[in-house]
């Protein structure tokens, strides 16, 4: 059995303004000696935190598609020129390529999680 907290790991700066947990890895990241790089079918899992009124600046990914699931906080969700509210409660799929951006526009850290998984074109 794997398991993890993510208050035992270490966390990262996510694009320059976020924190960010890596918290399993796999696909391209799979290390067999890393306990916690083990997955064959996801690309990573993170639980992440954006600060308010900071937003991950607009980027995709050639590689991988993401899925964020919002734990607390508002803002918005920007996916190639839409712009969305989101909220807790919310998930929102980021497709292979898309252009994409998250804004915390409320006055608390806004917590999510995201997901990760390779895509073989």
């Amino acid at each position: 059995m794997i398991k993890l907290n993510w208050r035992d790991v270490k966390p990262g700066i996510a694009h320059e303004v976020g924190l960010d947990w890596q918290l399993l890895r796999g696909q391209s990241l799979k290390d067999p000696n890393v306990p916690t790089a083990c997955m064959e079918t996801m690309m990573y899992t993170a639980f992440a935190m954006l600060q308010p009124g900071q937003a991950y600046h607009a980027h995709s990914h050639d590689d991988h598609e993401e899925v964020y699931f919002i734990i607390s906080g508002t803002g918005e969700m920007e996916i190639d020129g839409e712009t969305q509210p989101i909220r807790d409660g919310d998930i929102v799929f980021i497709a292979l390529n898309q252009l994409h951006s998250i804004k915390n526009t409320g006055t608390e850290f806004m917590q999510f999680l995201a997901f990760a998984a390779q895509v073989q074109e």
